[in-house]
């Protein structure tokens, strides 16, 4: 019965481990088709954005979809060279991601910086964000759990709360 105990422990062990490391994904990034372009809204002007443009090198629309809690996704995106270009409901530019260089079957994330933000203060003075510290306290909380179980092989006499 000892052995079955044990099975057990491993397999909750490898479940923890194996949810902790889908956590640190972006929603819905496992879920992305082949040539497609997505990215998440900097948080200076997540509140703004509405829509997110997706525009060739000569300026030129090739897609535009909505900000979905703070995320986007371009899919069936064609080979070229592109920049993501967050607006807000009257079609400002809130910010733009730096240049991307997109080939066949990409999956490719747009990145946005604080230099390439324009008529937007950057909030704030840096560290993590909260986010990230959800996710350092999930995984303490993890390892310790696992340490514990591993160890704990008592199989002397049961508490009453068994």
């Amino acid at each position: 019965m000892k052995d079955v105990g044990n099975i057990m422990k491993k397999a909750l062990n490898l479940i923890l481990i194996a949810g902790l490391a889908m956590a640190g994904l972006p929603a819905g990034a496992q879920e992305l088709a082949p040539n497609t372009i997505w990215g998440e809204v900097p948080q200076s002007v997540a509140s703004n954005a509405a829509k997110v443009v997706l525009q060739d090198t000569s300026g030129r629309v090739a897609a535009t979809v909505p900000v979905i809690d703070g995320k986007f996704a371009f899919p069936d995106v064609v080979p070229g060279q592109y920049v993501v270009v967050v607006q807000d409901a009257a079609g400002n530019a809130l910010a733009t991601s730096h240049g991307i260089s997109f080939t066949t079957t990409d999956i490719t994330k747009a990145i946005f910086d604080a230099t390439r933000v324009p008529a937007a203060a950057v909030v704030g003075g840096g560290g993590l964000s909260t986010t990230a510290w959800i996710l350092i306290g999930a995984a303490a909380v993890g390892i310790t759990t696992a340490i514990v179980i591993a160890t704990n092989d008592d199989e002397g006499t049961a508490s009453p709360s068994r």
